[in-house]
Order: structure tokens, then sequence, then C-alpha cells
């Protein structure tokens, strides 16, 4: 077994990589590729499996993308009905963050992007993580979010700005990078999740299962992490400097 793995290693660097050598998190990195399970593989082939996996996560991402605009139109649906009840809640948002939002304006711009990006981070781990609940707590999570989106664009909109100059300026500069992978790590979440509950029904195998685990892995290394360092810096670069020139304090902690 030993002798055999070894030949493998030794293989040229454009070995195709199986779909069972994705199984197994036995990898090294050498001369721009990896080794995984005993086959090389190339970084661009990783790069190449991104679509493959997207493709089948399809109905995943519909049903991601679902939650968060069902929460979105929640959130502007409370603010619209209920806008005393909705105003406390966006209170109570402002006493949980509005002191590290306003902390962070005495930090360098790279300094701010790092804090940002760190809790960016930590919530889409949370999401992914959180699959392991059978795909529960993602689909909280984003449909929360949804629902804050929602409340803070009826929030903007009471104080007497447009709900298009609030998206294009509060939402869009960096939310073309962190939405989509927002709703990413919210798919990878809930696909394993549904994943995990099929291996327990006896419906998934376990080496199903495994590429499933791999697979989020690569989004998340390949796909997630860069998108999230560019929303991180697009964010305290851009984004701010827009709100408070277009908007001034209207959001008060986002």
């Amino acid at each position: 077994m030993r002798g055999s793995c070894k030949c493998q290693c030794n293989a040229p660097a454009g070995v195709k990589l199986r779909e069972r050598g994705l199984s197994s998190f036995d990898t090294l990195s050498r001369a721009g590729g990896l080794f995984v399970e005993g086959y090389y593989v190339r970084v661009s082939e990783l790069l190449s499996r991104i679509p493959r996996i997207l493709e089948a996560s399809r109905r995943y991402i519909v049903l991601t993308t679902g939650l968060f605009l069902m929460g979105i139109a929640a959130g502007a649906s409370v603010f619209y009905y209920n806008p005393l009840d909705a105003s406390q809640l966006l209170l109570l948002l402002d006493r949980k963050f509005g002191p590290m939002t306003r902390s962070m304006a005495r930090l360098s711009i790279p300094d701010m992007a790092r804090l940002v990006f760190w809790n960016n981070i930590k919530a889409t781990g949370l999401l992914i993580a959180g699959g392991a609940a059978f795909g529960i707590l993602p689909m909280i999570m984003v449909f929360i979010n949804g629902l804050v989106v929602g409340m803070v664009s009826g929030d903007v909109i009471r104080q007497g700005f447009g709900l298009f100059p609030f998206i294009l300026v509060g939402i869009l500069p960096h939310g073309v990078f962190e939405i989509p992978a927002y709703i990413l790590g919210g798919t990878l979440g809930i696909r394993l999740g549904f994943n995990i509950l099929g291996y327990e029904r006896g419906r998934q195998h376990g080496q199903g299962l495994r590429i499933i685990v791999i697979d989020t892995l690569v989004v998340l290394i390949i796909v997630l992490i860069p998108l999230l360092a560019i929303a991180s810096l697009v964010e305290v670069s851009v984004t701010r400097q827009l709100v408070e020139w277009v908007m001034g304090d209207a959001l008060r902690w986002h």
C-alpha cells in the first residue's frame, strides 16, 4: 500500500483527480498543486471544480437566496406595519453594534478591514459549521440576516432617503462581493446539513458525505475567503466614505 501511494505521488502533474481523490483530508502542497490521497492535483484543477460544485448545489443556492429575500421582505413589512416595534429592535442593534462601529472609526483602514474581515469569516464559518445541525441553523441565520437588511432599509427610508440611493451607496459597493459570499456560505451549510440528514436516514453513503465536506472546504478557501477579503476592504474604504458623504449618520450601526 505504501509503495502504491508513493508511485501515485510521483505521477505527472497532468494526472486528473478522480472523484474519490477528494474524499481525504491528507493533502500536501507542492509546486502549485496538492497531493490528495496520493493523486497530484493542480490548483487549476480545483478551480475547474468550482463550477461543478455550484451546479451540484443549484437547488441549495435557490433555497438560500429565497430565504434571504423572504427575510428582506419580512423585515420591510415589519417596519412598515409595526414601525415602533421595528425601531425598538433597531435601537437594540444600535446599542449592540454601535460602540464597535464607532470605535472602528479610530482605526486605520487596514485595521478596520482586518476587523470586518475577521467578523465576516466568523459569521460565514458559523453558517457552514451550523449545517451540522441538519442545515437548520444556516437557514435561520440567512433569514434573520435578510430580516435585518429589510428593517434597516425601512429605517433609512423613514429618515427620508430613497431605497435606490440606499442600495446604490450603502449596500452595492461591498455587497456585490459580500452578499454572494454570504449566500454561498449559507448554501454550503444547508447542503452539508441536508446530506448529513440523508446519511443518518441511510439515503447518503459515507463516501458521498466526505466529498461534500471536501467540496465545502474547496469553495470556502478558493471562493469565499477572497470574496470576503475584497468585501471588507471595499466596505471600509469605499462604502463608509460614500455613506458619510451622501447619507450622514442614517446608517447608524451598519
